[in-house]
């Protein structure tokens, strides 16, 4: 009976994603408290210079999130009315959702197969001379190829907003991705590299950016009570800057954790044909916020969503991030296109899917990951 089965549930559980915590971030936290000093404060202030300096920019500016950092930066980068804003169709929905805000239209670019960010070459087609600003996103951590995204927008003169959220500490060409363009966003939630709960950051090396990033954030205050421009609340509480300092420590380690955990993957994988490993351009171009495969179904007798179904029966948590953009309601009052203009991202939404990656998780948990896919792909083999 279907009770029998649900009650049944497997001995070990792995889940897509874990913050690494040890005691210092509580105590971190409950020093904040105790010291109420909650907004405003030193540590806040030193995130942002620490988290700066650790990537190579000049300027960090601490938001409540990475979609207010979106928010943020594209006000401050000019976007307004009736501006296009192109992103590509496989992302989180803030990249795109971020413009409508004020009053933009997000465009979407399909994705270069190869690394599964925005394609340049379609990039350069959907642009228009309604374009304000081009995001690129470096999905799952993985490097977008900024070379070309840049000498395309360079050539235009339109800026470039890099939507870092998973990218902490990866590079392109040597340099850290979220200082590649005009301005970069990161994102702290807990399935992130480092967390602070919730939390984002804006990095820019352009004085001016920064200036308007720091009144958008803090309600156009450009002194005590004192309005000229629009803006909002969207402050980093002094608690999270805390947790933010001890999780940065950490954050190379984490990383190279994530990669030792990727290469395990990828090994175990090597003789399963019917599964497509991660494949950067390089060891630093990524840092394995997902371990994201695909999977061939033609060799397949089974649907992707079927063998997510089957993970979970046997306690692996995983899932596809993220469908194509262009499908989500929110963009329909924007001509968004069909199918039949993301062909890359269409196909594959259909066939990837993310793996629990995290520092901590134990060999034992790795090999049931590995173990259980390697069996219901190769059961489903045709």
């Amino acid at each position: 009976m279907n009770d029998v089965k649900e009650n049944a549930a497997p001995s070990l559980r792995v889940p897509l994603a874990k913050p690494w915590f040890d005691g210092k971030e509580a105590a971190a936290a409950e020093a904040v408290v105790a010291s109420r000093w909650l907004i405003f404060g030193p540590k806040v202030r030193e995130f942002e210079t620490r988290f700066a300096a650790m990537h190579g920019a000049k300027h960090g500016i601490a938001v409540n999130s990475g979609s207010s950092a979106l928010l943020v930066a594209m006000s401050a980068m000019g976007v307004g009315p009736g501006d296009e804003v192109l992103a590509p169709d496989m992302t989180f929905v803030s990249t795109a959702s971020a413009a409508i805000f004020l009053g933009a239209i997000p465009k979407f670019v399909d994705i270069d197969p190869r690394n599964h960010n925005m394609c340049p070459a379609d990039l350069e087609r959907r642009i228009t001379k309604k374009t304000k600003l081009i995001v690129p996103v470096h999905y799952a951590g993985h490097s977008a190829d900024m070379t070309r995204i840049r000498a395309i927008a360079d050539a235009r003169g339109i800026p470039v907003l890099e939507d870092a959220a998973e990218a902490h500490l990866s590079k392109w060409n040597g340099g850290y991705v979220g200082t590649l363009g005009q301005a970069g966003i990161f994102s702290f939630t807990p399935s992130k590299p480092m967390t602070t709960g919730e939390g984002g950051m804006i990095l820019t090396n352009d004085d001016e950016i920064a200036q308007r990033c720091r009144l958008f954030l803090n309600f156009g205050d450009s002194d005590k009570f004192q309005w000229d421009d629009l803006g909002f609340n969207f402050r980093m509480p002094e608690v999270m800057g805390a947790i933010g300092l001890h999780q940065l420590d950490k954050l190379p380690q984490a990383i190279d954790e994530r990669r030792s955990i990727a290469g395990k993957y990828t090994a175990a994988f090597a003789d399963t044909p019917a599964i497509i490993c991660p494949d950067p351009v390089h060891p630093e171009a990524i840092n394995f916020q997902l371990y994201t495969l695909r999977l061939d179904l033609e060799r397949l007798s089974i649907a992707r969503d079927d063998v997510l179904k089957a993970l979970s029966a046997r306690g692996v948590s995983a899932r596809l991030y993220y469908p194509p953009m262009h499908r989500a309601g929110v963009f329909a009052p924007y001509s968004p296109g069909g199918d039949e203009d993301f062909p890359e991202t269409v196909k594959y939404s259909r066939c990837a899917l993310s793996l629990p990656i995290f520092p901590g998780i134990t060999d034992e948990q790795i090999d049931l990951v590995t173990s259980s896919l390697i069996d219901i792909v190769r059961n489903a083999s045709r």
